[in-house]
């Protein structure tokens, strides 16, 4: 059974046996701040045993519950559906219409084969918007700077973008973070070239980096911008300046749909063990999450 998500929502994904608080405060203060309607997405999975109609009604009161109590923490509209299908692939279809997914970083779903995070992954890489990866067992830091993963890339410029936008609502700093790896000097090198601890690369690093971030103060002048770029792997180097942020950014090259996964991928590893929630960014991605302006809307049942 498929269902009509409401066009620019944030969408939520949970399982309403065991709804994980701070993604749904997540999902809500982000959908009354942006004046956005509120998705909630129930994925039932499909087991061996099929749902029988109570089940089913059981799933839907427990929804209808949750939609209420999100109801009251914005001015904002809540609806929900229960999707009876993988939770991957139903928030990944959400996700065509959706402005933001947001889902933790944890298992969803019930199938007992299902790996931990397996879900998540899938979404992060796969959605066609953006989607929010909140830490499970982590409260949602409300301080610190928003932390940007620059690489060279194009995939990256839409994570850029959306990283100023997140700055720029929440007031406060950017740091954009770029991480490059050339090896000390071997025996046949010319150490020379390390003189001051710094490789010449490095100024190729910086001049690509600055070329990435042209044109986006101008656009955010309220947003003071730092950038570190940092000799490294990447990603041990974002986590580390990511300890302070309250928000990651990061870009990935994931193309919608059920293709192009790139298992392993930095952004996909920095899921992992991340101390902030983290904003995957596909290369693809739409312009960045602005307040809403009235239009109408197709929208699900309440």
């Amino acid at each position: 059974m498929h269902h009509v998500t409401p066009v620019g929502s944030v969408v939520v994904a949970v399982d309403v046996d065991a709804p994980v608080e701070p993604v749904l405060a997540a999902a809500a203060a982000l959908a009354a701040s942006t004046r956005r309607p509120l998705h909630v997405v129930n994925a039932t999975g499909v087991g061996i045993v099929p749902w029988t109609a109570p089940m089913l009604q059981r799933q839907e009161a427990k929804l209808r519950e949750l939609r209420d109590r999100l109801a009251t923490l914005g001015e904002m509209s809540v609806t929900s559906c229960t999707a009876l299908e993988s939770p991957a692939a139903a928030i990944v279809r959400a996700s065509a219409d959706a402005e933001l997914v947001v889902i933790g970083s944890g298992r969803l779903g019930r199938l007992a084969g299902e790996v931990l995070g397996a879900t998540t992954h899938q979404v992060a890489m796969h959605s066609r918007c953006p989607v929010l990866v909140v830490p499970d067992g982590l409260d949602l830091p409300e301080h610190g700077p928003v932390v940007v993963g620059v690489d060279t890339g194009e995939h990256s410029r839409p994570a850029i973008g959306l990283a100023f936008a997140e700055a720029s609502r929440r007031s406060a700093p950017l740091v954009a973070v770029h991480a490059w790896w050339l090896e000390h000097p071997g025996a046949f090198d010319d150490a020379s070239r390390w003189a001051g601890g710094e490789h010449p690369a490095y100024d190729a690093e910086e001049l690509s980096v600055s070329e990435m971030m042209a044109g986006w103060a101008e656009k955010y002048p309220d947003v003071v911008v730092r950038t570190e770029i940092l000799r490294g792997e990447p990603v041990p180097v974002i986590r580390e300046v990511a300890r302070s942020a309250q928000l990651l950014v990061v870009g990935s090259r994931g193309s919608g749909g059920f293709v192009g996964l790139l298992l392993g991928g930095v952004s996909s590893r920095l899921l992992h063990g991340s101390p902030c929630p983290v904003l995957v960014v596909p290369s693809a991605a739409r312009p960045a999450l602005e307040p809403a302006q009235p239009t109408s809307r197709v929208s699900t049942p309440a």
